[in-house]
């Protein structure tokens, strides 16, 4: 009897498992597919990442090679071709060399809008627009007028790596265009502040000296 009843449970029992099996074994295998298609398709989308990038790198390296061929102009071309096939990585990277090939290629006005563009781009990182706008400042003191340059360099702000290095372009800029006074109290104002740089204080106080001293 013992046995007659254990073989009735396990029949009971694979009775159940089949209809359950019958009745869910569509969702489960459709559960598993959606799992190996997932995986199958992170691992080719991995793989397009990857093809990707070496191209981007390959086409830097072979901007590189003509910009050190000397031939800034085609380099600058190569670069901006690069930047906007979107690279990635390697986008905001080329837009620099981009302009500072066609700097070496003594087209300042080309590389200031490349830098002004890039300065615009509100999906850089602020540092890089920031390092953007005091290159074209940097680049452009021919070409811009004091308006101009005060524009761009105000943008920079106190707490940008570049803030320092815009100050003293900024006096540079203004000495340029005539304005002696205020070119002295900007520099007057860098001499004066301990937490900059010895070497930037050290330019300020050279200048001042050669402009008749600091503002009093």
């Amino acid at each position: 009897m013992a046995n007659f009843i254990e073989e009735v449970d396990e029949e009971v029992r694979r009775d159940r498992a089949e209809r359950l099996w019958k009745r869910w074994s569509p969702v489960i295998i459709g559960i598993v597919i959606l799992l190996l298609a997932g995986v199958a398709g992170h691992q080719v989308w991995k793989g397009w990442q990857a093809d990707k990038a070496a191209a981007a790198g390959a086409r830097f390296s072979a901007a590189l090679g003509l910009a050190q061929a000397g031939k800034p102009a085609e380099a600058a071309t190569a670069f901006a071709d690069l930047a906007r096939a979107d690279a990635g990585g390697y986008a905001a990277l080329a837009r620099f060399q981009q302009a500072a090939n066609l700097v070496e290629a003594k087209d300042a006005a080309g590389a200031i809008a490349v830098y002004d563009a890039i300065a615009g781009d509100a999906g850089t990182n602020p540092r890089f627009r920031d390092l953007a706008r005091y290159l074209a400042v940097f680049h452009g003191l021919d070409q811009l007028t004091a308006e101009q340059t005060r524009q761009r360099l105000s943008a920079i702000g106190t707490d940008s790596p570049w803030s320092a290095n815009a100050r003293e372009l900024a006096a540079v800029a203004e000495l340029k265009a005539g304005n002696t006074e205020a070119a002295r109290r900007q520099l007057t104002a860098l001499a004066d502040d301990p937490l900059l740089p010895t070497g930037l204080r050290g330019r300020a106080t050279e200048l001042l000296a050669a402009l008749g001293g600091p503002v009093q």
